[in-house]
């Protein structure tokens, strides 16, 4: 792999092959006004500093969704200690944001109202559910993403699933968004791509 020589142009295809899917999973785990862009360069500077540790080929997706796990546990722990001290995320006021039609405005309020209730999950729990939920990732991909069994996934998902569903059924502007997932019996909360930009 010319990454592991350091060459520039393996170092750009693995950029150009990756950097969408990871900031997709960045973007969704942290959620909206996170400093996406600033844990992006984070994951790919770990993965070039490590990328030695990558046995095979077509595990480089896995080893980087591990990467992008571990950096938004970070920025989640980080979250916290500043919520703890009262804090904004950045320590400043938040800027008023523009007025947009009701229905955006209405997806974007379910947006924010999602990430709260995620933002009460521990780091594990949340990961779990947004890679399953929102990146749609198979179990087996969540699992090695997080860096635990299959079962273990399954354990946590069974039990962080009822409690964010019955969290959003229980909201009066999340309860609209509680749609059917693709397999039978699976409900998820259901809201636009656009909306969580």
């Amino acid at each position: 792999m010319g990454v592991l020589d350091g060459d520039p142009a393996a170092q750009a295809g693995i950029w150009d092959a990756y950097s969408t899917g990871v900031r997709a999973v960045l973007r969704r785990t942290l959620g909206p006004g996170a400093e996406v862009e600033d844990a992006l360069q984070e994951v790919f500077l770990r993965f070039f500093r490590s990328a030695a540790n990558v046995r095979e080929p077509s595990s480089l997706r896995s080893f980087l969704l591990g990467i992008a796990v571990r950096v938004a546990s970070g920025e989640l722990r980080r979250r916290r200690v500043r919520r703890w001290f009262l804090l904004t995320p950045d320590g400043q006021m938040p800027e008023p944001e523009p007025a947009a039609d009701a229905a955006a405005e209405q997806a974007r309020e379910a947006v924010r109202r999602l990430y709260a209730i995620l933002d009460s999950l521990d780091d594990a729990s949340r990961l779990a559910f947004v890679l399953r939920h929102v990146e749609r990732l198979e179990l087996t991909e969540v699992a090695s993403a997080i860096g635990v069994s299959l079962a273990t996934v399954k354990r946590k998902l069974g039990r962080v699933v009822p409690v964010v569903l019955a969290r959003a059924r229980a909201d009066e502007v999340l309860s609209r968004w509680v749609a059917s997932g693709p397999d039978e019996g699976d409900e998820t909360v259901m809201i636009s791509e656009e909306a969580a930009l």
